[in-house]
């Protein structure tokens, strides 16, 4: 009779798990966009000015006011990667992702800043759904009750099977880090909702971790480093390319402001924002395409505080730009210091300490397979 300490080692032996290592992304063929269930966006780039006046914009040198910066900063991590790979009862592969994932929310106090939240977990994510499922919660419970390990089990979605062949192991492997990266926005989430009394800002778009919050509600900011889209027409990126950060002889500067809204019903999760970007950092060893972010307001939350029918009356904008620049990273040893903000580097730092280290969660779990292996970690 197998006993609960060994359901994990069976489940693994009978569904032919073998180890695999970080390997590098392979390519995989994606779901085409634009379907009826594709989230679309529509762009307004007439907020501040006509699409044919765009140019850039110089940040003034005005404070923000109170109320007008963030006083508490979010943040979520995950590391992790593939571990073991399990061959269904169809014969597919399919990848377990071990990962731990954390949120922090961070409080500025005077010139210090205090952790306010922190909440640190660790996951095993792989597509469930081919295994008999009794086996699946034996295997789930065991894993979360073994001290050593105390994986919670996320189950990953099924990709589409008429997109995507099953034996894709590219595929399964997209579906389950997917899963544990949704896991630590809900950890993300679950921190901005703690304490929303004072001005937020949350690392990446808004309407991965919130809802629409009221005009009256404590500012809610998002600020992206990456930029995956395109919300730029030809003369915006022409603007956008000739930013210039603050230097002895040049005054930091940004883009006019657009506006980002939702269509159809698949973009319920969709914030309206009103959005900009800035110039963070430059240089002659930065590439024209970086050391700058988007940075995004909710919609309601931007219209109370500019008024919309005097094209002059954008300060709110500048005096919020101007904060980020002087909040920039400022770390050379920092990797992505060009585009980061200091506050959300120390929130980084606060999180990522508490991680297990990923080799010896690897090993534990290897262990409990009956597959260690002495050169791992």
């Amino acid at each position: 009779m197998t006993t609960d300490r060994d359901i994990p080692a069976w489940f693994l032996r009978k569904h032919g798990a073998a180890t695999v290592g970080a390997t590098p992304v392979q390519p995989a063929v994606l779901p085409e966009e634009g379907g009826e269930d594709e989230p679309s966006e529509t762009v307004d780039r007439t907020v501040e000015c006509a699409e044919h006046e765009w140019e850039t914009k110089t940040v003034s040198e005005q404070p923000a006011r109170s109320g007008e910066f963030p006083e508490r900063f979010i943040d979520g991590s995950q590391a992790g990667r593939p571990v073991l790979c399990l061959r269904s009862p169809n014969g597919w592969p399919i990848p377990m992702v071990l990962s731990e994932v954390g949120a922090v929310a961070m409080r500025s106090v005077g010139r210090r800043f205090e952790r306010e939240f922190v909440i640190v977990e660790r996951v095993l994510s792989f597509v469930a759904d081919p295994f008999p499922w009794e086996e699946v919660e034996a295997f789930a419970s065991a894993i979360l009750n073994k001290p050593e390990l105390k994986l919670r089990l996320l189950p990953a979605n099924m990709p589409d099977l008429k997109k995507h062949s099953p034996f894709d192991y590219e595929v399964m492997r997209h579906q389950a880090t997917n899963r544990a990266q949704q896991e630590m926005t809900t950890l993300e989430r679950y921190a901005l909702t703690l304490n929303p009394s004072v001005a937020t800002l949350v690392d990446g778009q808004i309407g991965r971790v919130s809802g629409n919050p009221k005009p009256s509600d404590p500012l809610l900011i998002g600020v992206t480093k990456s930029h995956s889209k395109n919300y730029l027409h030809d003369r915006g990126w022409r603007t956008l390319l000739s930013l210039e950060a603050d230097g002895l002889e040049k005054k930091a500067q940004r883009t006019p402001v657009f506006r980002i809204s939702g269509t159809g019903k698949a973009c319920l999760d969709r914030t309206p924002v009103a959005s900009w970007y800035v110039k963070l950092a430059g240089g002659p060893r930065l590439a024209p395409n970086w050391g700058y972010v988007r940075v995004e307001i909710p919609w309601g939350q931007f219209a109370r505080r500019v008024k919309m029918d005097d094209k002059k009356d954008f300060g709110f904008v500048d005096r919020l730009s101007r904060w980020l620049i002087d909040a920039r990273c400022r770390a050379a040893s920092y990797a992505r210091m060009p585009v980061s903000l200091d506050p959300i580097v120390r929130a980084e730092d606060a999180l990522k300490p508490l991680f297990t280290p990923t080799a010896v969660l690897v090993n534990r779990l290897y262990r409990t397979a009956g597959l260690f292996r002495g050169n791992e970690g």
